[in-house]
């Protein structure tokens, strides 16, 4: 699992960016046979439009959607399991909609949620576990991973369900879906409600082992693999600082349901916690009970100014959760600031370095967390959804977290294969990213170009950047005419959609899909609506230039003839 240097690999793009039809999985490599193997979490939205008409949820735009990312969408598998639970417990009202979760720990919140919210349907909301009875386990232990939590409710609550899907990710992941179907008709129900409570419809031939079961034994073992790599990953460069154990690694199975554990381990009513973050994971940290969430918006000397200043009027905060660099304006924090601030007030650093990644900076001396979401760089094929938490290794580091295996082996599988050739991976994206910033920054219909390399905190990311690293290869570019980055992103021959650090390149107008119904409030804090967000990929570099380089002449002829109308 290390660098290998330039193989050509299945997973590799082609030489040239290509866009794909709206709706198509932005994936790499074609052709697999099994479902599972196409888990997209990245949907093509080749047009501004496109991207409107997911956001919006227009039908034509929702008819050809085969894949998105799953913090926003309920994939296939998923949409067929929650189909699947109300017929077997003969629930024929198509009022009632289902949710699935992957702990019973996870459905009781949801519903708990839920019951808190009015709605017009009387139904009782309901929890059900379904559970595969020693008969049919076969003695193996990993039939456990067949056993899931579902949650009946009014299907007048869809939003408030789908929000809590989307700010926990404890959620059944789509390959987990798939398993789970396979295997309910083996599974026993259990609720506090008696005509819930059902045995399985059929019982396992013991002669024969299913498939499904020799592919979870095979992947078993991964996670050890897995944790071992990217405790190397993520050990500091810096003299005096110890090696990362792997049992310091503690994979989740997405990467809000990392941060959601962490801030519900830390959460308490008596103190607060500030913010500085990807602006929808402010919604995951206000999920917990802290008296009072300070979300600072920038990460600016200023906003420190002002947390200080709060700090030594006697308020205290439990935790600080921040990202290096941000996501979409690409500003690094002062983390040694930051560390001597907690060190002084006694809070908790929690750092996602999610959009450059462990293999770029060393950061892990200066907080008590590290989180890093491996659907991204580490993984690369827009197949997987998996997030590690790396408490550092400090004296006394607070543990406020357990190891527990909460992530589905099969997905881990997909990790760990995706994740071979990382670091080269990651340091030909870093170089194919700086012709990209440069041809940008010089053209003159662009306003703007956020870059870690030519950010106002340039120096505070370099100061945390590994002897070998790079800065990454996510940007974004803001034009003067909204209607200038309208075209430009409607040529622009790139995968087009969610996500970032994929393989390939992939472009989207951020605001556009985000936030599309706050597009005023977030233009406010340096975030237009305007702005396309760039994930540079493995294709190659002049190719990519090229691309570039055509888009902004279609523009330029796009504004001349803009000028003379």
């Amino acid at each position: 699992m290390g660098d290998t240097g330039p193989v050509l690999e299945p997973w590799m793009p082609p030489q040239a960016p290509q866009a794909f039809p709206p709706g198509k999985g932005n994936i790499y490599p074609f052709g697999e046979s099994h479902a599972s193997q196409l888990a997209a979490v990245s949907v093509s939205l080749p047009t501004w439009d496109s991207v409107i008409g997911l956001s919006r949820k227009e039908k034509w735009l929702l008819d050809q959607l085969e894949w998105d990312y799953p913090r926003f969408y309920l994939n296939k598998p998923i949409r067929d399991l929650s189909d699947a639970v109300p017929r077997r417990l003969q629930i024929n009202d198509i009022t009632i909609s289902c949710m699935v979760f992957s702990s019973a720990a996870a459905g009781q919140q949801c519903a708990t949620v839920l019951k808190t919210l009015p709605s017009e349907n009387p139904f009782a909301i309901e929890v059900v576990r379904f559970v595969m009875p020693l008969e049919s386990n076969m003695g193996d232990a990993s039939a456990h991973w067949a056993n899931f939590t579902a949650v009946l409710y009014p299907s007048d609550l869809l939003n408030a369900a789908m929000a809590f899907w989307r700010d926990t990710g404890s959620g059944l992941s789509t390959r987990h879906a798939e398993f789970c179907l396979e295997e309910l008709g083996y599974l026993d129900s259990d609720s506090a409600t008696p005509a819930y409570r059902t045995p399985a419809p059929r019982k396992r031939c013991r002669s024969q082992t299913p498939e499904s079961l020799t592919w979870m034994r095979a992947a078993a073992g991964n996670s050890q693999e897995v944790k071992s790599f990217l405790a190397g990953l993520a050990t500091s460069e810096q003299p005096g600082q110890p090696p990362v154990s792997p049992d310091d690694v503690f994979l989740y199975p997405t990467g809000m349901n990392a941060i959601y554990t962490l801030s519900e381990a830390l959460a308490s009513p008596e103190y607060k916690v500030a913010i500085w973050l990807y602006p929808q994971t402010v919604d995951v940290v206000r999920r917990g009970t802290w008296a009072e969430c300070l979300s600072y918006k920038c990460g600016t000397e200023e906003e420190l100014d002002r947390l200080e200043a709060l700090l030594q009027s006697g308020q205290q905060i439990r935790a600080l959760f921040c990202e290096l660099p941000s996501n979409i304006t690409l500003a690094s924090p002062n983390l040694r600031r930051i560390r001597a601030l907690a060190d002084k007030y006694g809070f908790v650093v929690a750092c996602d370095d999610t959009v450059v990644g462990y293999v770029n900076i060393d950061a892990l001396p200066y907080v008590d967390v590290m989180m890093s979401s491996l659907t991204k760089t580490f993984s690369g094929a827009s197949n997987s959804c998996n997030k590690p938490q790396l408490p550092s290794s400090r004296p006394n580091p607070r543990r406020p977290i357990q190891n527990r295996d909460t992530y589905f082996p099969l997905d881990v599988n997909t990790l760990k294969q995706n994740s071979k050739n990382v670091v080269w991976r990651v340091k030909q994206c870093n170089q194919n990213t700086l012709p990209l910033v440069d041809l940008f920054k010089a053209h003159p219909a662009i306003a703007s170009v956020n870059h870690p390399s030519i950010a106002p905190t340039s120096a505070l990311y370099k100061s945390v950047m590994r002897k070998d690293g790079g800065y990454g290869n996510v940007l974004s570019v803001v034009f003067h005419d909204p209607r200038t980055a309208e075209h430009f992103y409607n040529i622009f021959n790139v995968c087009k959609g969610s996500s970032f650090g994929t393989n390939f390149t992939l472009a989207i107008p951020f605001v556009q899909l985000a936030y599309y119904w706050n597009q005023d409030k977030v233009a406010k804090h340096g975030v237009p609506r305007h702005i396309i967000r760039i994930s540079v990929g493995l294709e190659d570099s002049r190719q990519i230039v090229e691309t570039a380089r055509r888009a902004l002449k279609s523009m330029d002829e796009f504004e001349l003839n803009k000028d003379l109308n």
